[in-house]
């Protein structure tokens, strides 16, 4: 059983000197901390990571890796993370040589959020109704299965086991 989790970087600051180079704030420095906790019962085993190459994709994934562990050697910043559709997300995710047993990419939305929406078998449990309320927002992660190798992940192939998310802020 292999398990892809789909996380959306945490809150990063409004403007810097190009979209790529937004930092984390505070709070998203926290979200990720916390949600790396979280996810650590469920990245065991083999795993790699792809990670975009902005600036806060890149902090998010330091964050979690933090609770994660994930050494150097498992983690790739392909540039086509960056901007991609949820399609080119899964094509990067088709990539994955050698057998992981979970794959954890770290992107943007709505590729992400999309993602997750496009590989979802349609069973219908508390994690996609979670989903389904929440939508994506920053730091969020899902947590899908699936029973094949990785470059043969079509549409519609995943159960979507978790859903993890802040809880929503009021203004």
């Amino acid at each position: 059983m292999k398990q892809l989790v789909v996380v959306r970087h945490a809150k990063a600051e409004a403007s810097a000197p190009s979209d790529s180079a937004r930092a984390l704030t505070a709070r998203g420095r926290d979200d990720a901390r916390r949600r790396g906790e979280q996810l650590a019962v469920y990245v065991t085993g083999t795993a790699q990571a792809l990670v975009s190459p902005a600036v806060r994709t890149r902090e998010t994934f330091d964050e979690l890796n933090s609770a994660l562990g994930l050494a150097p050697s498992v983690v790739a910043y392909p540039g086509p993370l960056y901007g991609a559709t949820a399609h080119g997300v899964l094509q990067e995710v088709r990539t994955v040589e050698g057998e992981p047993s979970t794959v954890v990419v770290v992107g943007h939305n709505p590729a992400v959020g999309d993602l997750v929406w496009m590989l979802h078998d349609g069973t219908h449990n508390g994690a996609w109704k979670a989903y389904g309320d929440r939508g994506f927002p920053t730091s969020a992660a899902a947590v899908l299965t699936y029973d094949g190798d990785w470059f043969d992940i079509d549409p519609r192939a995943m159960r979507l086991e978790d859903f993890l998310a802040p809880p929503p802020r009021h203004s």
